[in-house]
């Protein structure tokens, strides 16, 4: 089973040396895990310690540093709360999961792997939580909730939760007596301790960054629900709790509590039904309010809430502003990054290369109608018209395509230009990494060192297509690690060609003979390698006898199919077919039909890259149900996790005859259905991912930049 990589993330508020226990804590879990032998599921070696320090002032950040060098530490330079604090945590990650970890809590040894190995058994939950306990060892009930309704709201007005503690009927919230000792699905998992993959966290939508503190992480796991997701609680996943241990004053956590209640039921119900609940919330605050009076006792939590309610009673924003006397950055921010806004995008490109290649029409066709407006790129509506995000993809070939060096000048100035007046409106730069490097070298040193300073220092968020792509640009640009960035994996091609042909009629159509047939097909560029795939293919077909028999050595073609770049390409893969009948050319303009025709006359897609980041040949060859073999480079064995090794075969270094002599066992010897599981790779989830990234960069404050148009 492949090893999970994981990013624990920990949102510090002035709580040193809780949170430097709490890091010690999962440190020394991976380090029992090696201790303990091969685990299987495997342990989590791959894991990552990200700390969002929240502006604290008991030198939490310098500590960290010290005794955890390894851990990455983000300063937010200001008490961001928690929502927004994890949501910076998991854009300074590129793991597959992102674990949430309270930092006033102490990992029990074995806990995170038994959660995250449960995680990996069990997909289809997508949302897992463990077990808490107080610090003298009895079982905390709040690592998961009940769902808030207006019956759990009545009971809590009229005093029923409390004088009927843990009763199915009267306290429904508390989900009765039960000890969180067994594997169970729940409404609610808090923030305590929560296991979610980082593509789902972003195609939910992230944090609500509505919320301070307290209620995000209930609202969270309505959206979970409402997203298909199932809550779950894995008995065997403990942690030690000392709830509050960050938040200090009983009245005025309880405050946040009430506001953070107030906002959940604001932003998840209707609003008659939502006004009722906060009545019923006063009515229940009032009540105890009286009772503590009453009783006199010395805690007077309750009186303090009451007494706070003009600042809870509207939830958050307000609440913020009342408790804590800070203007939130939503307060601050443009009204059209409201979430119920739609999102103007300018693409680079959007729709206009759809026959070329429908990678981008097919993403912005999948965004949900309403949640965002995108067109193709237009440099005047960046000054006339409001825009929210730029998103560019390909910018080598935008700006630096075609001979004419003062057309390439003057594409760059125009673009920069007036992206610098539309910054001063709020718009954000995003971009693709679709590729690391261009795969040809356009324009001169100078213009390509011009262009390179002006786009890394105007970019304000970045996706790649795999974690690995995330891994690999901000490596080659050190200028993004600052950026926050976002997995955003390349969707499937089922439905943009006509894959309907059998294999026999698509030979026929071909005119290819009857045997294994390789292919590779699309543009032919020097960076795929094609004149080696067949050089390789000849030499290896030359070692097989004349006459021997075909079970023995059975028939073997190989077609290329597509256009070179260059004559110099197009001649060097004619000298290498020279003098072998086994090696079918086809090295013109292929229009989609005669490209869908030869994948599924394949028996296989060979793609031998020399260099390569992500390809899209070979999702459009699973497109066609039909396994492909690529090189163990760039993201070509996650895609291989994705799909399974069934459908997808990786070689290490250079393609050679040995290689297609395994390829060759592997077809003959290998079980798969008619067609590869391509749910990873749905267009919906992909688009959602891109829209919440999109909100993620607007909601954020840009990244401080120098030299923006030098």
């Amino acid at each position: 089973m492949t090893q999970p990589s994981v990013s624990v993330i920990i949102v510090n508020f002035n709580t040193r040396e809780q949170t430097l226990e709490c890091i010690e804590s999962v440190y020394a879990e991976s380090r029992a895990m090696r201790r303990l032998g091969p685990p299987s599921p495997p342990p989590l070696d791959n894991l990552t310690v990200i700390v969002v320090d929240n502006g604290s002032v008991d030198g939490s950040a310098d500590a960290i540093r010290e005794r955890f060098p390894a851990a990455v530490v983000v300063e937010a330079g200001e008490n961001l709360g928690f929502a927004r604090g994890v949501n910076r945590g998991v854009d300074a990650s590129t793991d597959e999961y992102i674990l949430l970890l309270n930092p006033d809590t102490v990992v029990i040894p074995g806990s995170l792997r038994s959660l995250v190995s449960f995680a990996v058994r069990n997909p289809d939950y997508g949302l897992y939580g463990g077990r808490t306990l107080r610090p003298d060892g009895t079982v905390d009930p709040s690592s998961a909730w009940g769902e808030t309704t207006l019956w759990s709201l009545t009971s809590f007005a009229l005093g029923l939760s409390t004088a009927f503690k843990h009763s199915l009927l009267f306290d429904p919230e508390s989900l009765g007596e039960w000890k969180r000792d067994s594997v169970r699905e729940v409404p609610i998992i808090t923030g305590c301790l929560t296991l979610i993959r980082r593509d789902t966290f972003a195609a939910i939508g992230r944090m609500d960054e509505r919320f301070f503190l307290y209620g995000e992480d209930a609202e969270f796991s309505v959206r979970a629900r409402r997203f298909g997701l199932r809550p779950v609680i894995v008995p065997s996943a403990v942690i030690v709790h000392d709830v509050g241990g960050s938040t200090g004053n009983s009245g005025r956590k309880m405050s946040l509590v009430m506001a953070g209640k107030v906002t959940l039921l604001t932003r998840s119900w209707s609003p008659a039904r939502a006004r009722l609940g906060i009545v019923l919330l006063q009515a229940g605050s009032l009540l105890r309010a009286a009772l503590e009076i009453a009783t006199r006792s010395p805690k007077r939590t309750w009186l303090t809430v009451w007494r706070a309610r003009a600042k809870w009673r509207t939830g958050y924003p307000d609440a913020e502003a009342a408790l804590f006397g800070r203007t939130p950055p939503h307060r601050l921010a443009p009204e059209r990054t409201a979430r119920n806004q739609p999102l103007r995008v300018e693409a680079e490109p959007a729709f206009r290369t759809q026959h070329a290649n429908p990678y981008n029409a097919r993403l912005y066709a999948a965004m949900p109608k309403g949640a965002a407006e995108v067109r193709d790129l237009g440099y005047l509506r960046l000054l006339w018209r409001r825009t929210d995000i730029v998103h560019l993809h390909w910018p080598d070939l935008t700006f630096l395509s075609g001979p004419r060096r003062w057309r390439q000048i003057a594409r760059l100035v125009l673009f920069f230009s007036f992206l610098t007046v539309a910054r001063r409106n709020g718009t954000r730069l995003i971009w693709t990494v679709h590729n690391i490097a261009s795969h040809e070298n356009r324009s001169t040193p100078r213009i390509r060192s011009w262009y390179s300073r002006l786009l890394l220092g105007n970019v304000d968020g970045i996706l790649a297509l795999t974690t690995d792509g995330i891994t690999a640009a901000r490596t080659a640009y050190p200028e993004l690690r600052a950026v926050p960035a976002f997995v955003t994996p390349h969707g499937d091609y089922r439905d943009s060609y006509n894959f309907s042909a059998s294999r026999a009629d698509a030979r026929r159509a071909l005119g290819v003979p009857d045997g294994t047939v390789m292919v590779s097909v699309g543009q032919i560029r020097s960076y795929k390698n094609l004149p080696h795939l067949v050089d390789v293919f000849a030499r290896r077909a030359a070692r097989v006898p004349a006459g021997a028999e075909l079970d023995v050595f059975p028939t073997e073609i190989l077609a290329i199919a597509g256009k070179p770049a260059d004559a110099e390409l197009r001649d060097a893969l004619s000298t290498a077919a020279a003098g072998t009948d086994s090696v079918i050319l086809d090295l013109q303009f292929l229009p989609d039909d005669r490209l869908a025709t030869w994948l599924r006359a394949a028996d296989v897609v060979v793609l031998p890259y020399s260099r390569v980041q992500n390809s899209g040949s070979a999702i459009l060859a699973l497109s066609a149900d039909r396994p492909v073999v690529v090189p163990a480079i760039g993201a070509m064995t996650e895609l291989q996790q994705q799909v399974g090794a069934d459908w997808v075969y990786t070689f290490e270094g250079s393609l050679t005859a040995e290689v297609l002599d395994d390829v060759a066992v592997w077809l003959r010897d290998t079980e798969r259905g008619e067609s590869p599981n391509l749910a990873a790779l749905a267009w919906p989830a992909i688009a959602a991912q891109t829209l919440a990234a999109y909100r993620a960069v607007l909601d954020n404050p840009p990244p401080l930049k120098k030299d923006r148009f030098p």
